[in-house]
Parts: C-alpha cells; structure tokens; sequence
C-alpha cells in the first residue's frame, strides 16, 4: 500500500521540444510535492534544436537517449530512474499543482497498477488547434472505458513499477505512435492489476498549431494502426472492404472540399467550413499515407 508522500520518478519524453518544454517543467516545479520525495527525469531524444540548453537550466535529471522513437525513450526513463511509482506526462503538457498528489492518492489499495489522470487541450488559438479540439478531444475517461479494448494516455499517468516486470517496457516496434495502446492493452490482458481513474490529475495538452504538424502526427497514428493491426490480427480485423471504404471516404473529403472551394470563390473569403473540409482532407491523407507506409515496412522485412 502506497502512504504518505513515496518516491516518484516522473518522466518526460522530449524531442525539438524548445517551444513548450520550458513551460512544461516551470509547471511540473510548481506542483505541491515535496521536492526530496520525487525525481524528474528528461529524455532527450535526440533534439537538434535549444531543448538541452533550456532543460539544463533546471535541478532535473537529463538523459540523452539517440535512438529516436518514443517507446525508447520512455523506455530509457524507466530503466535509468529509481523510484518504485514510476509517473509520465509530455514535453508539449502542463500539469496542475495537485497532479502528482492527486495520481498518488489512488494507489491506496495493492491491486491498483496504474492510475490514470485527465487530459484536456489547452486552450486553442489557431485554427488547427480548434479543428482538433472539436473532432477529437483528449478526454481520458474515453480511453480508459472504451468498450473491449480499453487503453490510455501516457500524458496523465503513473504506474507501479511492477507493471514493468509484469507485462513488460514499451514495445520499439510502436517507436511512431501507438506505443501507448498497445501497453494498455497489454496490461488489461493481463489482469494482474487494477486501473484507476482520477479525473482531478488535470493535464493540458498543447494541440499541433499548423497543418504540417497535424499531417506529421496523423501520418504517425496511421503508421501506429499498421503496426496494431499486425500485432492484434484478432482485435483489429481488416479487409479489402474497409480498405475501399477509408478511400472511399477520404474521396468524399476531397469533394466536399472542392465544394467549400467554389462557394469561397463565388462569396469571395474563405469560410469556417473551407478550412474544416481542408484540415480533414490534411488528417484523412496522412492516416492514409501512414498505414500504407506501416504495411510496406512490414512486407520489406
């Protein structure tokens, strides 16, 4: 059982984070945790931009890790920290004051292996970061209580480190993305331990601002698709059908697009649903180039 304030190792994955990792631990130093009873660990994984220049200017413990991909660097957090809570949010997250506290509090009972926080985005500004807001919110009640598969969010979460020794690190074959789903679904599977959630471990997550950026992390989700769909062939049944139906679909996108493109022309500006039809097409065609691009690599092995 978990009492009183135990040593907690909270690990931040970052890459070309310059823009939001300053913020991120100014946040995470700001928490009502007693500093001597917990350790945080960055991972750099591989930045060439100011990342160790402004995480260096903070009391935390910095980790170069140059193999890139996500799970690997989670991975290198966990094998290098010491404490036996083992908590993760990301380099682009705010955490609230009573986040780690918060987390903690759950683990009261022995059976309780990880306790899952919420996830919100922060407020958005550009319209990117509203088009994501809209069509997916990063509620972890959702996550956690999806029907037959559940799974979660690393932003928001601890675990004992006993999960680790129970069902394993990260899988690097998720390096991309998904690497997150697929330990969720491990551990669930596993039925050694219990999942918490605690709504009021509040985290902010910063949305992709620009187009490029969505393009870039919905490519990944795709690649992160074929790599699930390989793994759990049973879970994630695929088929030419659904092959001709997401075609399909983003063929639709691409009309709906042209329609709002001639209505902007007759009505000389560009209206709200031009740019929603457009950052659909964005996110459709990356998924798409994502999950062909996770299927080639598989047949080149």
């Amino acid at each position: 059982m978990v009492s009183g304030n135990p040593f907690v190792s909270v690990i931040v994955p970052v890459l070309n984070g310059e823009r939001t990792i300053q913020e991120c631990l100014l946040s995470l130093f700001r928490m009502d945790y007693p500093p001597e009873n917990r350790e945080i660990v960055v991972v750099d994984n591989g930045s060439t931009d100011r990342t160790a220049e402004i995480v260096k200017q903070f009391p935390v413990r910095y980790v170069w890790e140059e193999k890139r991909g996500v799970a690997t660097a989670r991975n290198k957090g966990i094998e290098v920290s010491r404490g036996p809570i083992v908590a993760f949010t990301d380099a682009d997250c705010l955490v609230i004051t009573g986040w780690l506290q918060e987390l903690l509090e759950g683990f009261e009972d022995d059976g309780v292996g990880i306790v899952a926080g919420e996830v919100v985005p922060y407020p958005p500004k550009t319209p990117v970061e509203r088009y994501i807001a809209m069509c997916r919110p990063l509620h972890q009640v959702w996550d956690v209580s999806y029907p037959g598969f559940p799974w979660f969010a690393t932003a928001s979460l601890a675990l004992r480190r006993e999960v680790f020794n129970e069902i394993g690190l990260f899988d690097p074959r998720f390096n991309v993305a998904a690497e997150n789903i697929d330990f969720g679904w491990r551990f669930f599977q596993s039925k050694k331990f219990r999942l918490i959630y605690r709504p009021k471990a509040l985290v902010f997550h910063r949305l992709r601002g620009t187009a490029r950026a969505l393009f870039n992390q919905r490519k990944g989700y795709g690649y992160g698709q074929a790599v699930l769909r390989r793994k759990y062939p049973k879970a994630i049944h695929w088929s030419w059908q659904k092959e001709l139906k997401a075609y399909a679909d983003l063929s639709w996108t691409a009309l709906a697009l042209g329609k709002e493109a001639v209505d902007s022309v007759l009505n000389r500006e560009k209206t709200q649903a031009f740019a929603f039809r457009y950052l659909d097409l964005v996110r459709k065609s990356a998924e798409r180039i994502g999950f062909i691009r996770g299927n080639l690599w598989k047949a080149s092995e």
